[in-house]
């Protein structure tokens, strides 16, 4: 990762510009306030502990809902740090708000540091938030991996899992592994019995009835942390599968 610029607003009443395009990756981090975003097919609002990403080339439409205190992130990263990173449009949200805070206040104190040393170190501290993110989507996902003796699809279902909250290409996860979609299918059905889509949606779906169960989140929210377009698709694809619709799924399993 290589960090362009960093810029701490504190209490912006409005953007100066409604939308932008951007030639670099861009990423609002909120401290305070809420803000109304669309990148592409992503859009909601954001507030403490969410991350808004926005890729290059894509217009990024904002709205501040109340004053908005955020860090302004610009920075490049080449294909592999993209993937491995697990970056892509829209909305993340971190939970370890300790942590969050501590970067925040780390980041704050070194805003018009332009230093060498205080610019590896912001590196450092905004590469955090994507790792930290990493880290707690991985742990929400409690599955059983099945065994296979193919060191590569072993590859493959692992960052199926890492990636299985964002708007996953499996053609990014075939070039990463050096094989086509056709390849990637192939090989990883005769590994695990099952597609690379048949497990990402498994995973997914377990993802969404854990929210369903231990959140307050609307069916929009949920969508989004478990790599939806939208409410809709996640609940047709949710009473598919399962039989059963989001909303009756939560009554049942609240205590």
């Amino acid at each position: 990762m290589e960090l362009l610029n960093h810029i701490y607003w504190k209490q912006k009443g409005q953007f100066a510009l409604p939308s932008d395009c951007y030639h670099s990756w861009v990423a609002f981090a909120v401290e305070e306030g809420v803000f109304k975003y669309e990148i592409g097919q992503h859009s909601g609002s954001a507030g403490f502990g969410d991350l808004v990403v926005c890729p290059p080339g894509v217009t990024f439409h904002r709205e501040t809902v109340t004053p908005l205190t955020f860090h302004y992130i610009q920075f490049n990263c080449n294909e592999e740090e993209t993937l491995r990173m697990v970056l892509s449009a829209g909305k993340f949200h971190i939970n370890d708000t300790k942590r969050l805070s501590s970067n925040y206040a780390y980041l704050r104190q070194s805003n018009e540091d332009s230093a060498p040393l205080v610019q590896d170190w912001k590196t450092h501290l905004v590469a955090d938030l994507w790792l930290l993110h990493q880290l707690e989507s991985r742990l929400e996902v409690v599955r059983e991996r099945k065994f296979t003796e193919d060191a590569l699809m072993a590859e493959a279902a692992a960052l199926l899992e890492q990636h299985a909250g964002t708007s996953l290409s499996l053609q990014d996860i075939a070039r990463s592994l050096a094989l086509s979609p056709v390849q990637l299918t192939r090989r990883f059905q005769e590994a695990f019995q099952e597609t690379p889509s048949q497990y990402l949606k498994s995973i997914r779906l377990k993802r969404a009835k854990n929210l369903l169960q231990e959140s307050e989140l609307n069916l929009t929210q949920i969508a989004e942390r478990c790599g939806y377009e939208n409410g809709f698709y996640l609940s047709r694809v949710f009473s598919k599968t399962l039989g059963i619709s989001p909303a009756e799924y939560r009554k049942r399993h609240r205590v």
